[in-house]
């Protein structure tokens, strides 16, 4: 079965999101009827009343369904963009509140990577060149690019006891030297960062701007930075307060280059995302990633991924491949048919057009 089968195969068995989303994406056309069906679904309109008008730390970022990161990351992937009135209004708050003055001290924890996490799902979806997404992501690609274009990490760390006050708590956790987040202002790539870079068409579409992103992407496929902690270490807030930091690009199966990589929707979720540089889809771990990925087709074209790869918890974070679930009814083989080849295509033919 060829790819243009398996769309057919796609439009006659699938859901409403993978049905939308395959004829404007992968067949480049408008449906007014299949938009009516994407709008009206079980699915799309329970996490449009997940996604809340509030801004506190918990309700921004975490694992709950009603986190603004796991709303945003559902809507994302159901297709949804900028331009759809009920989305557009659910999206306006956050829109407004990046303009807002950043006050480290009276918001605690990272307001730098707050701001990131919202201005990333915004990207994502569509409102890339409003004028707050678009200055919160150059300033964020301005402040990673120098370090990467040094592509040293040797003064990433400093001693536990360069500061008295270091909690026995993480007394195994690397200690973040402070000069890469000066004001808050990290200075290494969070997986947020790198989201927002390769879905700014501002960004992918200006010479300068994309060769500061590709050269941020080789920084982050160096053996050396794949070598770094998960999540870099603890970070001390201008509070005074510890905090683990999180978010690395870190790539499953990079150093395992002869086993096969581990059941993960993540892994899904950083093969679609990172298609999109050409410095990734010349690296080896792509192609190693590529060619296991193609283990899955069968022999009528379709693919068929282990549970494992497409989980669907109740609570998880999307940014982690722990919300993988495209259709309403999950129970069947066919509806984990229709999402994986549905998956499949989106990284293959990404891969082929780009």
């Amino acid at each position: 079965m060829e790819p243009d089968s398996s769309l057919v195969w796609l439009m006659n068995n699938a859901g409403p999101v993978i049905r939308y989303r395959t004829v404007t994406e992968f067949l480049g056309k408008d449906s007014r009827s299949l938009e009516e069906d994407l709008l009206s679904s079980s699915l799309v309109n329970f996490w449009l009343a997940n996604l809340k008008p509030n801004l506190n730390r918990s309700d921004l970022h975490g694992a709950r369904t009603e986190t603004y990161e796991n709303a945003m990351g559902k809507l994302f992937e159901f297709g949804l963009k900028k331009g759809k009135p009920r989305f557009d209004k659910k999206t306006e708050l956050f829109r407004r509140w990046l303009h807002t003055r950043v006050d480290p001290l009276r918001e605690r924890y990272f307001p730098i990577f707050h701001r990131t996490l919202v201005a990333a799902f915004l990207a994502m979806t569509g409102y890339a060149d409003d004028e707050a997404v678009k200055e919160w992501t150059i300033r964020r690609l301005e402040t990673i690019y120098p370090i990467a274009k040094k592509g040293t990490l040797l003064e990433l760390y400093v001693p536990h006891d360069s500061f008295p006050s270091f909690p026995k708590t993480f007394k195994n956790v690397p200690l973040i030297n402070p000069e890469l987040y000066p004001k808050d202002e990290f200075r290494l790539p969070w997986i947020h960062d790198v989201n927002a870079f390769l879905h700014s068409p501002f960004i992918l579409e200006d010479a300068t701007l994309r060769k500061k992103v590709e050269t941020i992407i080789k920084f982050i496929l160096t053996t050396e930075y794949q070598k770094l902690p998960w999540g870099y270490g603890v970070i001390r807030h201008e509070s005074g307060r510890y905090y683990a930091m999180g978010w690395s690009v870190h790539l499953p199966g990079y150093f395992e280059t002869g086993a096969p990589v581990p059941p993960s929707g993540r892994w899904l979720l950083l093969l679609r995302l990172l298609a999109r540089s050409r410095t990734v889809r010349e690296h080896a771990w792509y192609k190693r990633s590529l060619k296991m990925l193609r283990q899955f087709q069968c022999k009528d074209g379709l693919a068929r991924f282990p549970r494992a790869f497409l989980p669907e918890k109740r609570l998880g974070c999307w940014v982690l491949g722990m919300r993988m679930g495209l259709e309403e009814n999950r129970r069947t083989q066919k509806a984990m048919t229709c999402e994986s080849t549905f998956r499949f295509l989106e990284i293959t033919l990404q891969s082929v057009r780009r």
